[in-house]
């Protein structure tokens, strides 16, 4: 059973990786340095400046731009964020550098990765931090050649890169859930080995709830989940309160049932969401809490930062143990050794030097596992990303003997993964195969929200092997339990939300959420008028028809790749002109948001906002607005052609994203002829919804008018 359930995912993570292997590869082929950081990819004609050693005995390498190329330049980041996985090149012969490249990318070859290391000079690294005077990564790889690089005074060039770490894990995961022999009961529920048998006549303790603002719905996912079931899945739509359920759920497991507590999300942004809110209660009962209690496993790089205080990097290098004063000493003679070097010029003695630094590296890291062992052991939370929580920090655990971990003394009582409906069910697997020995299992999420991004999907079907079963990654574990597993018996659904008034909430809430929805009497009629702002454009729900033909798509040419990124002029000058009758009306910048399911209308937009001087106007991809809110909403859907065709616009959940981030007015400009003829059922609901109801102002624009 387990060999049938597993195979197919193995097979989907094989394409999956080799698709985003292709895109990386795609790019780094098909264009040079220069273009790819016009594109916003890559950063080039840089320097090394300095090296130093950072948390955990990393090298962190700092770069600037030549100053031959300087005259008042300055790096310019495009997509490159802080925490990304950049991999580092010489700049030079820009076919020899592709091919190169090509090579380094091939991971399943191990040997010619290591010779093509070696003949470029090249790193991989992480971003720590990038402004626009200089850069720094951290390096992973303790083995790479400093003495060289340091001394090296060629220029640099790096470029982003898909990271195969994660691919590594799942696929290790999925391995050691076939061979598993001595599976716990939930995961015999999971793999549908076991039937879910609700607890009779189960009767646990009252619950003294410490947030008294909690609704019924809240209270009863969270009573569900401690006192009638090992498994519970909490839905919680836009703006019902997950998160907050999460916390007292949280705080209900550690201080009242003093429990030990996993909590795991798909991205850094999830985990630190949880633990920023967290750490707020936490400091509220200080006579049971300390910083350590909580602990997030990652990267400082990638971390909120009022939540470094809780990060293991920094709490093995401070605090009160002893351990960590023998760190800080170690760190410093690394940091005294390396200046060292600087000013040594005998190539020999360089050399010895560097050994001396591998030796202190390595005694850090010995000394850092006892010091880590003893945080994480004594915290009463541990937090990290799904990826994160297959992390050395955390399994290395189990093969020390002294701490006796295993199915009966387990290092968690509770798992939580949180936007599980945006997370790959091979990564959810992380955490329960490595940490197998819990009793309790919540997930969180919402079905009808962003779904995993999957590069694969896109491939075509002759593509793929047609005897290999290949799972399909874009459904998630929430809709796997729901469909095959009795999910609906446990699964609990938060029903009061605090975000939209009740016109923006009603067609989420009749087509996705069975209309279960209700808005709580806080925000049931909130509008524009509550500021004092007034004028023809401040109505809750208005939407610019643009159908007839004179709002055409257009297609982006300068879009990289055969992305399909669409732009639609006409319908920016609605946005633009409704945009300005907002401001003038009195609606602050900070509460307009402008949604587009395209790049290229995102990027028209931004242009038009520049151009015309105006400021603080948030302007993304639905995706940039998940699990954000607005006061205003203006939604730009793009797609208006002969065919009908909606393209992204068919995913319902996307839409469900866009429409539900608004307060008080939701502005939509769309062809509303095109989503009545698209062939999608929602689509085709939405707009007859807004065609036969009374809820929309509905406009239909004047091109002259523009």
């Amino acid at each position: 059973m387990t060999t049938s359930f597993v195979e197919p995912f193995l097979n989907a993570i094989d394409v999956e990786q080799k698709a985003d292997t292709v895109f990386a590869d795609s790019y780094t082929k098909s264009y040079s340095p220069k273009k790819l950081a016009q594109l916003g990819l890559a950063i080039t004609n840089l320097v090394i400046t300095s090296g130093r050693t950072g948390l955990g005995g990393k090298s962190i390498i700092e770069f600037e731009l030549d100053s031959a190329v300087k005259n008042g330049n300055e790096i310019i980041p495009g997509s490159i964020r802080v925490g990304d996985i950049v991999k580092v090149l010489k700049m030079g012969n820009t076919n020899e550098v592709v091919k190169k490249q090509k090579a380094i990318s091939n991971s399943s070859k191990k040997s010619e990765t290591s010779d093509a290391e070696g003949s470029t000079g090249s790193i991989d690294g992480v971003v720590i931090k990038i402004n626009a005077n200089g850069i720094s990564i951290t390096i992973e790889d303790s083995n790479f050649d400093e003495n060289s690089l340091y001394n090296d005074s060629s220029k640099f060039w790096l470029v982003k890169t898909a990271n195969s770490i994660t691919y590594k894990r799942m696929i290790s995961t999925m391995k050691k859930l076939r061979e598993m022999e001595d599976k716990n009961d939930i995961i015999k529920i999971l793999l549908g080995e076991s039937k879910y048998l609700a607890k009779p006549n189960s009767h646990g303790k009252p619950i003294k709830f410490f947030n008294l603002d909690l609704n019924e719905s809240q209270k009863n996912a969270i009573n569900f989940a401690i006192n009638d079931s090992p498994i519970t899945i909490i839905h919680g739509p836009p703006g019902t309160g997950k998160t907050y359920t999460l916390i007292e759920l949280i705080n209900q497991l550690t201080f009242n049932d003093n429990e030990r507590v996993l909590v795991c999300g798909p991205s850094n942004i999830s985990v630190d969401t949880i633990l920023e809110r967290l750490s707020g209660t936490f400091d509220m009962n200080k006579k049971k809490s300390k910083p350590e209690q909580l602990i997030r496993i990652g990267h400082p790089a990638r971390l909120l930062p009022g939540n470094l205080r809780h990060s293991l990097d920094i709490l093995s290098k401070s605090g009160d143990l002893d351990g960590r004063k023998i760190l800080n000493d170690i760190e410093k003679d690394i940091s005294t050794t390396i200046l060292k070097t600087k000013k040594c010029k005998n190539y020999g003695e360089r050399k010895a030097l560097w050994g001396e630094v591998k030796q202190l590296r390595k005694e850090l890291r010995q000394k850092e596992k006892k010091v880590v062992s003893e945080l994480i052991t004594g915290a009463k939370v541990v937090l990290s990303t799904l990826h994160g929580a297959g992390s050395y920090e955390l399994t290395s655990l189990y093969k020390d003997e002294s701490l006796n971990l295993g199915k009966q003394n387990p290092l968690f009582d509770t798992i939580i993964i949180d936007e599980v409906s945006q997370s790959l069910e091979p990564q959810c697997w992380i955490p329960l195969i490595n940490h197998y020995g819990f009793k309790r299992l919540v997930i969180a999420g919402d079905n009808m929200q962003l779904p995993p991004t999957i590069k694969s999907k896109d491939i075509p079907k002759q593509e793929k092997p047609e005897s290999m079963k290949i799972a399909d990654l874009e459904v998630t574990l929430f809709d796997r339990l729901v469909k095959f597993h009795d999910g609906n018996e446990y699964k609990k659904l938060l029903d009061t939300q605090y975000r939209m008034n009740e016109l923006i909430m009603r067609f989420p809430s009749e087509e996705l959420y069975e209309k279960k929805l209700k808005a709580d009497q806080s925000v049931k009629s909130i509008s524009l008028a509550d500021f004092d702002i007034d004028g023809e454009d401040t109505g809750e729900l208005i939407w610019y028809d643009t159908q007839g033909g004179d709002f055409p798509e257009q297609w982006d040419d300068d879009a990289l790749g055969d992305t399909g990124s669409k732009y639609n002029e006409m319908e920016s000058l609605i946005v633009m002109k409704h945009l300005r009758s907002l401001l003038e009306s009195g609606v602050k910048h900070e509460d307009i948001g402008i949604i587009s399911p395209y790049n290229a209308q995102v990027s028209l937009i931004k242009q038009k906002l520049f151009l015309e001087q105006i400021e603080g106007i948030e302007v993304s991809t639905v995706d940039g607005f998940q699990g954000r809110e607005k006061q205003v909403i203006i939604i730009t859907l793009v797609r208006s052609n002969e065919n009908h065709e909606p393209g992204f616009l068919r995913d319902k959940r996307r839409l469900n994203v866009a429409m539900t981030r608004s307060k008080r007015q939701l502005c939509v400009i769309g062809d509303i002829e095109m989503l009545q003829r698209s062939g999608s059922k929602f689509l085709t609901h939405w707009g007859e919804f807004v065609d036969n109801g009374e809820d929309y102002d509905l406009r239909y624009p004047d091109l002259g008018d523009y």
